[in-house]
């Protein structure tokens, strides 16, 4: 899910180890509201320790979670904007205004209404807390538009093409109500759609024939160890097993012929005495034929 939210905030207290800085901070609503967060800023590799110090006002960006209607903020990005506050004190002497605009992924639940010369309805989100490590965090928010507002006229009479359980990229301002329900005021309200991706064939093979190979064919070569030459040779091997195969067979029938040829050397050798007996029945046949032909 997407979640993502930027404002000016001062440090009220920090620790920091090895990993991170963490702690709370806040942030000015109005002249004489703030709101406290709780915050964690994970380190990278080169990045000093100490990012920051009490009293220090930093313009802040990254994911914002509610949990249990208490707000936590895991920064991705972070600038000191002031640091020159001798006491290291929280105070809000010259910190402006800020509202957090939130980015969120949601799914409605409840149907739009109209209140006066706007329209609302609840989503919640699911989001993963990286302060404190809990997954599948169900946040409940009101959605705030304006009516007649021509920006969000796509939406339909009153809300009317607001579905149940369609989902939708919710962009705005993060308010509290006195009962602590997280309310936005919508700045953009986007269908969100699955798309299909159409892949360009050319575009592919062409990417697929640079010089430096992919890490798609790495992975590949490092699950298929196999070499080519050793390939090869099994291929030549074959080929000469089969040519060597053939050769046993052609000798094997050339040693047939050889053994029906001494057959047939053997019965013609016989033969003419076979040829003697039948004359010589023949010759005593025609003998009795003449004798009887006297009688």
């Amino acid at each position: 899910m997407v979640s993502h939210a930027a404002l000016l905030v001062v440090i009220i207290s920090v620790k920091s180890n090895r990993l991170c800085s963490y702690s709370v901070a806040k942030y000015k609503l109005s002249k004489n509201l703030f709101q406290s967060i709780k915050f964690k800023y994970f380190f990278l590799t080169d990045q000093s320790v100490n990012a920051f110090s009490n009293g220090d006002i930093v313009f802040i960006s990254g994911k914002y979670v509610v949990e249990s209607s208490e707000p936590h903020f895991a920064i991705a990005y972070a600038s000191v904007v002031d640091d020159k506050n001798p006491n290291r004190e929280f105070d809000a002497t010259d910190l402006h205004e800020c509202v957090p605009h939130c980015v969120y992924s949601v799914t409605i639940n409840r149907e739009p209404k109209q209140i006066d010369k706007f329209i609302h309805f609840d989503t919640e989100a699911i989001e993963y807390n990286s302060i404190t490590s809990k997954p599948d965090i169900k946040m409940d928010m009101t959605i705030v538009y304006p009516l007649k507002s021509p920006k969000f006229k796509y939406l339909g009479h009153l809300g009317s093409n607001i579905k149940l359980q369609a989902n939708y990229f919710v962009s705005g301002l993060i308010r509290f109500s006195k009962s602590g329900k997280m309310i936005i005021e919508a700045t953009d309200i986007d269908y969100l759609k699955t798309s299909t991706i159409k892949v360009n064939l050319s575009e592919s093979s062409s990417l697929a024939t640079q010089n430096a190979p992919s890490i798609i064919d790495l992975i590949d070569d490092d699950l298929n160890p196999a070499n080519p030459q050793t390939s090869e040779d099994s291929t030549n091997n074959d080929v000469e097993n089969e040519t060597s195969y053939a050769s046993e067979n052609n000798n094997a029938e050339s040693n047939n012929e050889e053994d029906l040829h001494d057959e047939f050397e053997e019965d013609v050798k016989l033969q003419p005495k076979k040829k003697k007996g039948n004359t010589t029945g023949t010759q005593e046949e025609k003998g009795r034929r003449l004798k009887n032909s006297h009688y």
